[in-house]
């Protein structure tokens, strides 16, 4: 018996008040629990169907469907991590990881719990009191991380969260973030994720599933399983599975790019 979506687009487009079509005839069902990562050109539309996964932005046709029922506005149990850190800079780790619960009238005592629990999972326990200012880069996405985790979200989107890192602190935080999704492997996972990428590598690393979109306006052109272990460590990226992965999204993306392919 196939499992009913989490959240599931029908016949999405997305227009913007400029007349920018961002987003056309868009189909896609994420079922609970799943990790799916979207690649595409620069300028597909992968940020505005992130967007409209979240509830941000209204949709100019089509349905998007949670949980079998239409949805109306940003949807309360859902966390989103943007492509900047984004962390009130007068403010400690602590108080910004608490912000969701603040804007959601949560009491203080069990809103600092809440925080310092999303806190530990990322690392940062020991930072509570810190500035934005004395964190480094990949610390600063981690708080941001545990900020969208606070509320204990049902969906986790992601903006490229860690584009502008180096490819070492780039490696741990793809690491951290699946050992969030899944501890161990486990099931069920604690979420359900859906995160934008540009690199091929990082995309097969977390995912399984990898959807390409066209050049704009966007649209899913292809789509590609990851048969990879449920708990994944460095090893997997040594594997068969991940370089023929990565060799057939990289086809997909030249392909939906209109370039030739590499190699």
């Amino acid at each position: 018996m196939s499992v009913s979506p989490l959240i599931e687009l029908k016949a999405v487009d997305r227009r913007y008040e400029t007349g920018l079509q961002a987003l056309q005839g868009v189909d896609l069902r994420i079922a609970p629990g799943e990790f799916v990562s979207l690649l595409g050109p620069s300028g597909c539309g992968k940020s505005s169907l992130l967007r409209v996964l979240a509830g941000l932005d209204p949709i100019s046709a089509g349905q998007v469907l949670r949980a079998g029922e239409p949805t109306r506005g940003p949807a309360r149990d859902t966390g989103f991590v943007f492509q900047e850190p984004t962390l009130m800079p007068w403010a400690d780790v602590q108080s910004n990881v608490e912000l969701p619960l603040r804007l959601q009238g949560v009491a203080a005592e069990p809103r600092a719990e809440a925080a310092r629990a999303a806190l530990a999972r990322v690392g940062l326990q020991d930072f509570a009191q810190s500035m934005p200012r004395e964190l480094s880069g990949g610390m600063k996405m981690r708080a941001s991380i545990a900020r969208a985790l606070v509320t204990r979200p049902a969906l986790l989107l992601l903006d490229e969260p860690f584009a502008a890192l180096d490819e070492i602190h780039r490696f741990a935080l793809n690491q951290a973030l699946l050992d969030l999704w899944r501890p161990e492997g486990a099931a069920p996972a604690a979420f359900t994720a859906v995160f934008v990428t540009h690199s091929v590598y990082e995309a097969v690393f977390l995912s399984q599933r990898v959807l390409v979109m066209g050049a704009r306006p966007g649209r899913i052109v292809d789509e590609v399983l990851i048969d990879g272990p449920a708990h994944r460590t460095a090893a997997f990226r040594q594997s068969e599975t991940f370089t023929a992965a990565c060799a057939r999204l990289s086809e997909s993306l030249a392909r939906a790019a209109g370039e030739p392919a590499l190699g």
